[in-house]
């Protein structure tokens, strides 16, 4: 399990790293980028930028009693490609670590999902399109679907430089392949984001949504949480910048057994 994850991670890391030394050898002159430049980026669908986070999200009140505590670990990484017509292609990786106590006592890999997209460069309405996969890297049954996944991606946002970025992402999976004795998977995902500049410091605030439905659940098919977050930009260290964040969600519709709420913490390298 651990050379699963050590492995897993270096690919995501490369996915940024490769990419951005890609750019920068295609880049004459490198623009000088600002920690309000770096802030407004990473809510940017468009933005050609990669980066490399790991963020911990803490889940209260889980299980039948209300009294379960389950841990997540997510690995980042998100890297991009400039095509000739001035549009690019933006790409991610992700990877989850549980450390539950419900439905089991147990920790282990979760699903890992890549996801791409293509997005034009220039403009302050961006629709893109593009497709996600999700393979089943769990390391047990009850932290992972056991199936392929796939299907098509739609993100679409309004920026308002140095005062607002709003929009959102819709994807849906159908499972094609994997273990036929586990369910299939038929889901949607809608992540709508809004998100605040506050000053030129690279603070930002923002209002945010990971919901989704499952066309094959029999019961409570939605999942919908509001996440509250406080990023911060931090000074940079050469040509990369860490961004730091912390975030509270509330869960308004959920199964029986799910979290109530939890507290998320976010650190993440940017390569501009």
């Amino acid at each position: 399990m651990r050379s699963r994850l050590l492995l897993t991670m270096g690919v995501t890391a490369a996915i940024c790293l490769c990419s951005h030394a890609t750019a920068k050898a295609q880049e004459a002159q490198p623009h000088k980028w600002t920690a309000q430049e770096v802030s407004e980026a990473l809510v940017d669908p468009a933005a050609t930028i990669s980066y490399f986070n790991v963020s911990y999200r803490n889940y209260q009140d889980a299980g039948p009693k209300d009294d379960k505590t389950n841990q997540e670990y997510r690995l980042n990484g998100a890297g991009f490609l400039n095509l000739p017509n001035g549009s690019s292609v933006f790409y991610r990786a992700f990877l989850p670590y549980y450390n539950n106590e419900f439905p089991r006592d147990d920790s282990g890999i979760g699903d890992a999902l890549l996801s791409a997209y293509w997005v034009p460069t220039k403009g302050t309405v961006i629709l893109g399109y593009g497709a996600a996969l999700i393979a089943p890297t769990a390391s047990e049954d009850w932290f992972g679907t056991g199936k392929w996944s796939a299907g098509p991606t739609i993100v679409i946002a309004k920026k308002e430089p140095g005062v607002y970025t709003v929009g959102g992402l819709v994807t849906h999976v159908w499972s094609f392949a994997g273990d036929s004795d586990r369910d299939n998977v038929s889901m949607t995902t809608i992540q709508p984001a809004l998100t605040y500049f506050l000053n030129k410091k690279g603070t930002s605030a923002s209002l945010t949504s990971e919901t989704t439905y499952n066309w094959k659940a029999s019961k409570d098919p939605w999942q919908i949480p509001a996440t509250v977050a406080i990023g911060q930009i931090l000074p940079p260290f050469g040509m990369s910048f860490v961004g730091v964040g912390l975030a509270y969600t509330s869960y308004l519709k959920k199964n029986d057994f799910a979290p109530e709420w939890d507290v998320r913490a976010v650190v993440s390298i940017v390569f501009p």
